[in-house]
């Protein structure tokens, strides 16, 4: 599933992404890595599902599933919430191997958004 990112400056969004992940890697395990930074100008968060086939390495731990989300830099406490349940969708391992074997882009963003 991709979500259009609302972020006017692509690489400055994903140098923040970058910096964040610099401060400690977001791979928290069971496949899952969560990827997050705020941006300035955004005005809701963006979010980017990528799946992947074959376990990735990301910081140490196998990762196949990444959730990247783009937040807005004033950011409120629902931006913790989207992000609690965005993980929440694939924290355990039935919704993991839902996305895991999804076909479609559109089997994954039913597994976040039912």
């Amino acid at each position: 599933m991709v979500m259009e990112s609302a972020a006017e400056d692509k690489e400055e969004a994903l140098r923040r992404i970058m910096a964040r992940e610099g401060l400690g890697a977001t791979a928290i395990g069971d496949d899952l890595a969560v990827p997050h930074a705020k941006v300035p100008g955004l005005k809701e968060p963006s979010v980017v599902i990528g799946v992947s086939d074959e376990p990735l390495d990301y910081a140490g731990k196998a990762v196949r599933i990444i959730v990247m989300m783009l937040l807005p830099e004033d950011g409120s406490s629902s931006d913790v919430e989207l992000l609690s349940s965005l993980v929440s969708a694939v924290s355990s391992e039935s919704g993991r191997e839902r996305v895991l074997s999804a076909a479609t882009a559109k089997e994954v963003e039913e597994v976040f958004l039912p």
